[in-house]
């Protein structure tokens, strides 16, 4: 793997941490794990100076079938970052399925597969997305990557420091709480044009990038936030209802869906399995199947 070291409050002329929770010198072997591909243009500036191992969890294919894997593959190659072996290992309907299924089976063999994979590299950085109950890809995947880094830290006998990034901030009902907790690196000039730039030719993500730089304009993307997990994902669970199950029943209502994603139905039983898995995996982390 071709990582470089974090180095102090200063990492580049292109890239410079601003604050952050704990001391950087000591990651040396990074990793990124995205629901969806697309989804690390979030953190561009860290990727492209850092070039972690990165895993997408789907093909980010929708309801239409068409994967985005291809494009993110071009942009991990254009980096020089490191491909998973996770790499659009479900389609989006196959998640789904799997998700209202309650298909357990399916998440505790993405949890094993990433865990080991971690351990493998000698991982002791991820990043990945945050659960905002915005989407339940995105909620689950934070709930994977807590599940991993957990048992490979036990694993290798150290703490996986773990840390996430949001992916629907600049959504007028999903403020950010900026604090203590938080990584900002800020970009200069020159990479924030190639940030822009390469998300302006991610084609599938086009509307939802233009539409972002309408709302924040371009200069909020200069920082990137990541921010040092401290409870599961599990925790997360809101006393309301969270924006895809309001999305989920107006689609229902219009005949577009069969069926909502509901988080006490469907979210958290699969965050449950995977973190009682996690407290009682094996941590030799030999292979093992659960039924898929």
């Amino acid at each position: 793997m071709r990582n470089k070291q974090f180095s102090g409050s200063h990492v580049s002329t292109r890239l410079s941490c601003v604050c952050a929770p704990e001391p950087l010198r000591q990651f040396r072997k990074p990793a990124l794990v995205v629901g969806h591909p697309g989804h690390e243009l979030r953190v561009f500036g860290w990727m492209s100076e850092y070039r972690p191992l990165v895993h997408v969890i789907t093909d980010g294919s929708g309801r239409h079938g068409i994967s985005r894997i291809p494009s993110t593959y071009k942009l991990v190659e254009r980096l020089g970052a490191s491909f998973g072996t996770i790499f659009g290992a479900v389609s989006d309907v196959e998640i789904y399925r799997a998700i209202l299924q309650t298909d357990t089976a399916l998440f505790l063999n993405v949890v094993s597969a990433l865990a080991a994979s971690f351990v493998l590299h000698r991982i002791d950085f991820v990043a990945g997305d945050a659960a905002e109950g915005y989407n339940p890809t995105h909620d689950l995947c934070r709930a994977i990557v807590d599940a991993a880094a957990s048992i490979a830290g036990r694993s290798m006998g150290k703490p996986v420091a773990n840390y996430e990034f949001r992916l629907a901030e600049w959504e007028q009902e999903f403020p950010i709480a900026h604090g203590e907790r938080c990584l900002h690196l800020q970009l200069n000039d020159d990479l924030l044009q190639q940030k822009l730039e390469a998300a302006e030719q991610y084609v599938e993500m086009q509307a939802e990038v233009r539409r972002g730089i309408q709302q924040r304009g371009e200069d909020y993307f200069r920082v990137e936030c990541l921010q040092k997990v401290q409870e599961t994902a599990r925790s997360h669970s809101a006393s309301e209802k969270p924006f895809y199950e309001r999305f989920g029943e107006e689609r229902v209502t219009s005949g577009q869906y069969a069926s909502v994603i509901r988080f006490k139905e469907h979210i958290l039983p699969i965050m449950d399995a995977l973190f009682g898995y996690a407290t009682h995996a094996d941590t030799s982390l030999q292979a093992r199947s659960h039924g898929t």
